[in-house]
């Protein structure tokens, strides 16, 4: 998204959002009405948006149990991955055909993937199923509504397109919190736990007590300086 921005900043005729598709940032010719200088920045975003798709799709089947399911969601992520990549390697103005064939297929396959995982999540990862039907059902929305030309075609567009991108941002950035909350945090809460006042000075008395014990004394339960006040009555008993 940020790379659209700003490859359309770079446009000397206005670039408009709601009207304008995608594939236009990436023509590598100047035409009326189509002229993007700043080309190289989307199609290099589009084969980069690719290799993390596919590298998402790598790391995500460790998290989905073996079955069908599992197979077709896999698959469907890298021709997605594959799809996205060709989007930058043939820019529209190559031929409508050679640029649809490279989209399409990741067109359709996002949408059905979305359904995929949050059908198969829904009975281990119920959040994670929800967030998947959410924007799978915007997806389909905005592609039916940009098929029936109820919209601007970039706005169509978009609203299909982008929730795929959403999904993979958002849910990427769940599982790292997650997994700096079992580690990085963890281990900071285990340090403060240990440096507190309380736990510092329970310590010694536990050491303390365990050393009374076993000469039969009375078990001390005080910090130091009263340990030591303990010790000189316990004597004169």
């Amino acid at each position: 998204m940020l790379a659209e921005v700003f490859t359309a900043a770079a446009w000397s005729t206005p670039y408009s959002f709601a009207q304008d598709s995608i594939s236009s940032l990436g023509v590598t010719t100047c035409e009326v009405g189509s002229c993007s200088p700043m080309h190289d920045v989307m199609n290099s975003t589009f084969v980069a948006l690719g290799v993390l798709t596919l590298l998402g799709a790598l790391f995500l089947h460790q998290h989905i149990r073996s079955g069908r399911e599992k197979k077709w969601i896999l698959s469907l992520a890298v021709i997605i991955a594959v799809s996205t990549a060709a989007t930058g390697l043939f820019p529209a103005n190559d031929g409508t055909i050679i640029h649809w064939s490279a989209v399409l297929p990741g067109f359709v396959a996002r949408h059905v993937v979305l359904v995929l995982i949050a059908w198969h999540m829904w009975h281990e990862k119920r959040l994670v199923a929800l967030w998947s039907a959410l924007c799978a059902l915007v997806g389909l929305v905005g592609a039916g509504l940009m098929l029936g030309q109820a919209l601007h075609f970039g706005l169509g567009e978009r609203l299909a397109l982008y929730p795929l991108p959403m999904w993979m941002a958002v849910t990427g950035m769940a599982v790292l919190m997650a997994l700096a909350r079992r580690t990085v945090f963890r281990n900071v809460e285990f340090s403060l736990r240990a440096l507190h006042p309380r736990t510092a000075t329970s310590r010694p008395a536990t050491a303390i007590n365990s050393m009374w014990r076993s000469l039969g004394r009375h078990p001390v339960s005080v910090p130091w300086r009263r340990a030591a006040l303990s010790n000189n009555r316990t004597v004169r008993r």
